[in-house]
C-alpha cells in the first residue's frame, strides 16, 4: 500500500474501515522450514492504512516474521466478507503510536504479563483481495492501492 498521507485510494480508505470492522485475521508466516506457519491476531489499522499487530518476542511468528518480513493474512467479517492479503511486517520501534492505534481497538491488548517480550508489528499491504459470500456467485475483486 502506498502512503501517501490524507490521499490514499478510495479501496485503500476501504480496507481501513474494513479491517476495523472486523477486527481480528490470521497471519501467516514463513518458518523457514518449507511449511508455513499461522496464528490468529487482533488487529487494528492506522489511518494511513497499515495494519498493527502485538506479539511476543519468543513466539514463532516474531522469530519468522524477522527472518523473512513475507506474510499473507486473511480478514473476516461477519462470516461473509473476506479479504486476502499479501504484504511485509516490520518490528516497530517507535511503538507508542501504534500503541494507542491498538489498544483504541482492543482494549488491553498491550498489556501483558511479559512486558520485556512485548513487541508491535506493522503490516505495509501490497495486495489484497475482497470476496462477499452473500452474493450468488460470490463477488470478488482485487483491490487497487
Amino acid at each position: 500500500m502506498v502512503e501517501l498521507g490524507k490521499n490514499i485510494s478510495e479501496d485503500s480508505r476501504w480496507l481501513i474501515d474494513f479491517v476495523r470492522r472486523a477486527g481480528a485475521g490470521v497471519i501467516a508466516s514463513n518458518s523457514g522450514t518449507g511449511y508455513p506457519e499461522s496464528a490468529y491476531v487482533h488487529v487494528a489499522v492506522n489511518d494511513f492504512g497499515r495494519i498493527i499487530l502485538g506479539t511476543n518476542a519468543l513466539s514463532r511468528k516474531f522469530t519468522n516474521i524477522t527472518s523473512d518480513p513475507r506474510v499473507s493474512m486473511v480478514v473476516v467479517h461477519d462470516d461473509a466478507e473476506e479479504v486476502q492479503l499479501e504484504g511485509e511486517a516490520a518490528v516497530l520501534d517507535e511503538t507508542q503510536e501504534a500503541a494507542e492505534v491498538l489498544s483504541a481497538q482492543h482494549p488491553g491488548a498491550t498489556e501483558t504479563n511479559d512486558p520485556e517480550n512485548m513487541r508491535l508489528l506493522e503490516v505495509t499491504v501490497r495486495w489484497a483481495s475482497y470476496t462477499d459470500t452473500r452474493e450468488m456467485p460470490p463477488a470478488q475483486r482485487e483491490l487497487e492501492f
